[in-house]
């Protein structure tokens, strides 16, 4: 079982936050900062943000850096659908509201910890939107078969969620040769960002990624 840790502002975690996961941490955001702020892959990470919460995408990517291969999760105070797609875009693995029920952030963690992505139900309707002339092509199987090796363990690794730089540290490779390699990825299938890119692998069942959306407040 994977540890739970919430990083929030907020003197005091919420009651439900506890509920659901008894053995919780709870950490201040600046916990990051800290190196290795947990074995790689053995927490979920919870980040709380709220609308003083500035640049959220870099928040994300401190919490990647001091918590390599550990999902996280964004709990907004009010969530949006700008904010959502900004939030998978960065690398998070699922975004809810911060005063989602104890069952459900029960659920959410789940579906996170298994590899796929929570989002909730407009955000899913907009992804799927997007991602929906992609799927109407039938060449979209054989352009994901026609990836290069490499290619394709870095679809796979950046579908999953990984950064940049846990996948070149993965794969021995560079972060440039990671760009580089996402950029041909993303022309050849005609996608525009890691969010599409990860719903596509999905589609195709090739990464055991799930896509849920979550019905909580």
């Amino acid at each position: 079982m994977k540890r739970h840790i919430f990083l929030t502002n907020r003197h005091e975690p919420l009651p439900r936050w506890l509920d659901a996961f008894p053995e919780a941490e709870v950490k201040m955001p600046s916990a990051v900062k800290r190196p290795h702020l947990c074995k790689a892959g053995a927490a979920l990470i919870w980040l709380h943000v709220d609308a003083s919460s500035d640049d959220l995408a870099g928040i994300i990517e401190s919490v990647l850096h001091a918590a390599p291969g550990c999902p996280i999760v964004v709990l907004a105070n009010v969530p949006s659908e700008p904010e959502g797609y900004l939030a998978l875009q960065a690398g998070a693995s699922g975004y809810t509201n911060t005063l989602a029920a104890p069952e459900l952030l029960r659920q959410i963690s789940l579906v996170v910890e298994n590899g796929g992505i929570w989002v909730g139900r407009e955000l899913k309707q907009r992804l799927l939107g997007a991602l929906q002339p992609l799927m109407a092509e039938p060449a979209s199987n054989d352009n994901l078969e026609s990836l290069s090796p490499r290619q394709k363990e870095v679809a796979v690794a950046v579908a999953r969620g990984a950064s940049n730089k846990e996948v070149a540290r993965a794969l021995a490779i560079t972060e440039r040769t990671v760009k580089a390699h996402l950029s041909s990825i993303f022309e050849h299938l005609g996608v525009r960002d890691r969010v599409q890119l990860a719903l596509l692998v999905n589609s195709r069942d090739t990464s055991g990624i799930s896509l849920k959306y979550g019905t909580g407040p």
